[in-house]
C-alpha cells in the first residue's frame, strides 16, 4: 500500500514505500560524517549500498513491523528557496523517516529520522516528524496507525536531538540505557529513550508543533518573496 503525507502548503512530502531509485542517495546520506557522528555504531561498511538496498526491501515487505518513508522537497518550494538562498542548494531527496519495531499488541512504535545535514535547523525535521506522528496517532478507522505511544532513542551525547525532543515535542525522557551501543571503534556509549503519548499529542503538542512548522514555512516564503 502506497502512502503519501504532506502538510498544507508544506515544503516536503513523505512517500511510503521508499523507491529503490534512491537507494544510492540513502547510502550516501547514511555514510555522511555528520550522520556517523551521532550514530557511531554505523560505518560505511555496514551501511553499504547493498545493505541499504536489502534493508529497504525487507522492511517494505514487513509492513506489520516497519513503516518507512522517504522525505522529498516539494518542487515549488525548492525553486523559491534556491532563488532566496546563496548557500548550498538542497537536493530533492532530503532523507528518511519511519516507524520501526511496531508492536501492535501494545499500539506502540519507535520513530527514527535521518535528514540531510544541510537541511538541519530549517524546520524540515519538525515538518516531517509532525506528519509522521499525526499519521501514527490517528486512529486506524480514520486511516492512521492507531498508536498510543511512540518512542525516540538517541545517543546520550546527541544534545541537539535531545534538546529538540524536549523543547518541540515536550517528550518525556524515560530512561538512560547505560553503554547500550557499541561504536565502530569498540567503545560502549549510553543511549536515552524519550516517549510521547497520544493523549499528549492531541492534548496540545500537535498544535504547538504545527505552529513551529507554520513559522518555518512562513520564514521560507518571506525569504523567497524578498528576492522578487
Amino acid at each position: 500500500m502506497s502512502i503519501k503525507l504532506s502538510y498544507p502548503d508544506g515544503r516536503i512530502t513523505l512517500i511510503h514505500p521508499p523507491p529503490p531509485e534512491d537507494d544510492l542517495n540513502t547510502h550516501l546520506l547514511y555514510t555522511h560524517p555528520h550522520i556517523l557522528k551521532y550514530l557511531p555504531f554505523w560505518t560505511p561498511e555496514n551501511q553499504s549500498l547493498q545493505s541499504v538496498t536489502a534493508k529497504r526491501a525487507a522492511r517494505t515487505l514487513d509492513s506489520d513491523h516497519f513503516r518507512q518513508f522517504a522525505i522529498y522537497r516539494i518542487n515549488s518550494h525548492h525553486n523559491n528557496e534556491v532563488a532566496a538562498s546563496s548557500g548550498p542548494q538542497l537536493p530533492e531527496f532530503l532523507g528518511t523517516i519511519g516507524f520501526v519495531y511496531i508492536q501492535r499488541h501494545f499500539d506502540s512504535s519507535e520513530l527514527g529520522i535521518i535528514l540531510q545535514p544541510d537541511a538541519h535547523r530549517a524546520g524540515y525535521a519538525a515538518e516531517a516528524i509532525y506528519l509522521l506522528l499525526d499519521h501514527g496517532f490517528t486512529l486506524m478507522e480514520a486511516g492512521g496507525l492507531g498508536f498510543n505511544r511512540v518512542i525516540f532513542t538517541t545517543a546520550a551525547m546527541n544534545m541537539p536531538m535531545r534538546g529538540w525532543l524536549e523543547r518541540a515535542l515536550e517528550a518525556t525522557q524515560e530512561s538512560t540505557q547505560r553503554e547500550a551501543w557499541k561504536t565502530a571503534t569498540g567503545e560502549y556509549i549510553d543511549a536515552v529513550v524519550y516517549s510521547i503519548l497520544r493523549r499528549e499529542w492531541v492534548g496540545g503538542v500537535k498544535g504547538k508543533l504545527a505552529e513551529r512548522v507554520d513559522r518555518a514555512i512562513a520564514k521560507s516564503k518571506r525569504g523567497a518573496d524578498a528576492t522578487l
